[in-house]
């Protein structure tokens, strides 16, 4: 429980550090574009590539090739919940859209990565990104799709986050070593996404005014489900089914606040990013509760 209080302390610290920046230099949020790009098209593809390279031998992916078919099943489940939630909580179109987002995608990338390596290390970390990748289809296709109001489009799914997974594979199934150096620059790399993405956050979470985002009781509903309900019909769900095995990085996934995308992908598109900032906020708080004990579960 110590080393789960110790990590989420040091995230809660690089969070507030953005709020207070972002908050007191307003000039500071312009660079919100730049942490994001980083973050995504640098600094998590370097985390997964050596992550994989490291642990996706054969031996691993004998044991864990069910993972992904588990995933998907679970993916369907989650993105067929959503949708009662989102009717039943709002009316408006884009409120819906991003509380179905949240029912389906927590924040498995940014906080879930850093905190699976942090706490167990490079092989939970891999699992876990194993377990998420389609929850990253999803988000790049579908839930691009609700969060935007766009049209599909597949050529998302070519991004650096899934080359980095793809060249990881390779690189592990083979046993390709990785160039001391490169290693040197990659797992440097590596170590700043988890101060780097909760600066974002806070830098993200300023552009609002403070007393905005408490929101109303709906929101809190909203916040429990993610936090508390949603995590124990995961859990509930793998021990009942006989998934015991996969149900770490399951529960990993699903007792995850929710992310940025519900306001970068709809202030991008000229939606209302309100909702999905309140529930960030909301999420973040309330998960520095809740997150401890459901990881300490997996102990």
């Amino acid at each position: 429980m110590s080393l789960i209080l110790q990590q989420l302390i040091v995230l809660y610290v690089f969070l507030s550090l953005g709020w207070l920046f972002g908050t007191k230099k307003p000039a500071l949020r312009e660079q919100t574009g730049l942490l994001s790009f980083l973050l995504v098209n640098l600094l998590l593809p370097c985390k997964v590539f050596l992550s994989f390279s490291t642990n996706f031998t054969l031996s691993y992916l004998q044991n864990s090739y069910q993972t992904i078919f588990i995933s998907v099943g679970l993916l369907l489940i989650l993105h067929l919940l959503g949708k009662p939630v989102g009717k039943l909580l709002s009316r408006d179109e884009t409120e819906k859209s991003v509380l179905e987002y949240s029912v389906t995608i927590s924040n498995y990338a940014y906080m879930g990565y850093t905190l699976a390596e942090g706490i167990w290390g490079s092989r939970m970390l891999t699992d876990l990104v194993l377990f998420c990748i389609p929850f990253a289809m999803y988000t790049y296709t579908v839930g691009y799709m609700k969060l935007t109001g766009s049209k599909k489009n597949l050529k998302r799914l070519f991004n650096p986050m899934t080359v980095a997974i793809a060249l990881g594979m390779i690189w592990g199934l083979c046993g390709i070593p990785v160039p001391a150096v490169l290693r040197t620059a990659a797992q440097s790399a590596s170590a700043c996404v988890g101060p780097l993405s909760m600066l974002l956050t806070g830098f993200v979470l300023s552009t609002f005014s403070f007393s905005s985002l408490w929101g109303s009781p709906r929101d809190y509903v909203m916040v429990v489900l993610r936090l508390v309900v949603l995590p124990a019909f995961v859990w509930g769900l793998f021990w009942l089914c006989g998934l015991k095995s996969f149900s770490t990085p399951a529960l990993l996934m699903a007792s995850m606040p929710t992310g940025l995308n519900t306001i970068i992908f709809t202030k991008n598109a000229g939606r209302s990013p309100a909702l999905g900032a309140r529930l960030a906020f909301l999420s973040g708080i309330l998960s520095i509760v809740t997150l401890p004990l459901w990881l300490s579960i997996l102990q």
